[in-house]
């Protein structure tokens, strides 16, 4: 099974080169800027989708073994790069939304419950909890949601504000 054995599994180097604005960003382009998979395999898989119709990573699992934690982390970095960072401090938070979730969840799944836009939840977290939240998200709330990435200091000063935990827990709480 292929897996990343680095520390970090977001990459950023060279996306001048792969990021086209008019296509996106590709989990193929990130899962071989990880060293995951070769060129040539990406367009194995691209091949297989067309005839399959099945999702990109899922074929990246089955033909050649790539862990699934590995495709997670490139959509991570996907999504990420794609939303951008948002500026917490910014936000304007909707005290009704903010209760939809308790503090234990916000915490325990690293989310924040801030708002509605254009019918949908509006929810924060920070690329290294993010796919986590989401999980969360899917089988908790039932109702659309949508996702905003911010730095981590930030999502942990959004939850203090809006889902505080006691003096005493916060070092317990808040993630180094």
């Amino acid at each position: 099974m292929k897996t990343n054995t680095s520390t970090n599994n977001t990459t950023t180097k060279n996306w001048n080169a792969t990021f086209n604005p008019a296509r996106g960003i590709r989990l193929g382009e990130i899962l071989v800027e990880q060293g995951l998979l070769s060129r040539e395999e990406v367009d194995q898989i691209l091949q297989a989708q067309e005839r399959q119709g099945r999702p990109f990573g899922v074929l990246a699992e089955n033909l050649f073994g790539l862990d699934p934690r590995c495709v997670e982390s490139a959509w991570v970095t996907q999504y990420a790069m794609l939303a951008g960072k948002i500026d917490v401090d910014a936000l304007k938070v909707d005290d009704e939304c903010v209760t939809l979730i308790n503090r234990r969840q916000a915490w325990q799944f690293r989310v924040a419950v801030v708002g509605r836009e254009d019918g949908e939840l509006v929810l924060v977290s920070d690329e290294k909890h993010l796919a986590r939240a989401l999980r969360f998200a899917a089988a908790t709330l039932r109702e659309p949601t949508f996702f905003r990435v911010a730095e981590s200091k930030a999502l942990e000063s959004l939850l203090m504000e809006h889902y505080p935990v006691p003096q005493h827990l916060a070092k317990f709480a808040i993630v180094k």
